[in-house]
């Protein structure tokens, strides 16, 4: 329901923006250009600046339908879909708006409109380093999400490596259980402080520490003397069933 809220509230706001900006109004919104000087401001058309912005807003609402749309029902192929298509088509959109003189008045003042293209330049790099960052960020986000946990049992302790992993000692467990369940059958519960942008869910949640794919069974759970749960399952459902066997073996 929260997601759904800020979805709601999001996309509601950028709608409004663009609806003002395509009807040519609404200049001051447009970051960069509410920054210029006076001399500069004044030899764009601002009408068809902000009409193009207008457009380029209404896309991006679409997209943030796509990305809240895949966050709520667990489709990670809609976030994906969302992410990337924001992305190139922000940084395709700066490209455009910043070269070929767009947007500028035919009598544009040859002085202040060489000072502009300088500024445009610049703005070009940054956009182009902030957008390399934002996908190598989020390639990394989405790798480490949807990754398989790695599990290592030793004689007296599991390592689990993951997003949120962790070591536990056998001496803290207080009994560890395969139930038939897949965890959304069991119960996520709310996420406080983890991963879910599909199947995969990795982190604390109000039912435990989970590393699972939600829709599969059969499902580990480990119960600890004196922290949260800690729910475990692997795409394989045997081998799930064979970590279960080895986790047993040591901890008898």
């Amino acid at each position: 329901m929260l997601i759904a809220i800020i979805a709601a509230i999001t996309i509601l706001s950028l709608l409004i923006m663009a609806i003002f900006l395509l009807k040519g109004k609404g200049a001051f919104l447009i970051a960069g250009y509410n920054t210029m000087k006076k001399a500069e401001r004044e030899q764009y058309d601002q009408k068809a600046l902000c009409r193009f912005m207008g457009k380029v807003l209404l896309i991006i609402c679409i997209c943030m339908t796509f990305i809240f749309a895949g966050v709520y029902l667990g489709t990670p192929w809609l976030v994906y879909i969302g992410v990337v298509i924001t992305l190139v088509f922000s940084f395709g959109s700066a490209v455009y708006a910043n070269t070929g003189k767009r947007f500028l008045k035919k009598n544009a003042e040859p002085r202040v409109v060489a000072g502009i293209i300088r500024k445009s330049k610049a703005s070009m790099i940054t956009v182009s380093i902030i957008s390399v960052v934002l996908v190598i960020g989020l390639g990394v986000l989405f790798y480490q999400g949807e990754r398989e946990p790695i599990v290592n049992v030793f004689d007296d302790s599991v390592q689990i490596r993951a997003m949120y992993g962790l070591t536990i000692d056998f001496s803290e467990i207080r009994d560890i259980s395969l139930l038939e369940q897949s965890m959304r059958d069991i119960g996520v519960g709310r996420r406080t402080n983890g991963y879910n942008a599909g199947g995969a869910l990795k982190g604390h949640f109000t039912s435990g520490l989970l590393f699972v794919q939600a829709s599969i069974s059969p499902t580990i759970r480990i119960e600890r003397n004196d922290a949260t749960n800690i729910y475990i399952n692997f795409r394989n459902s045997e081998q799930t069933k064979i970590l279960y066997n080895e986790l047993i073996q040591k901890f008898r």
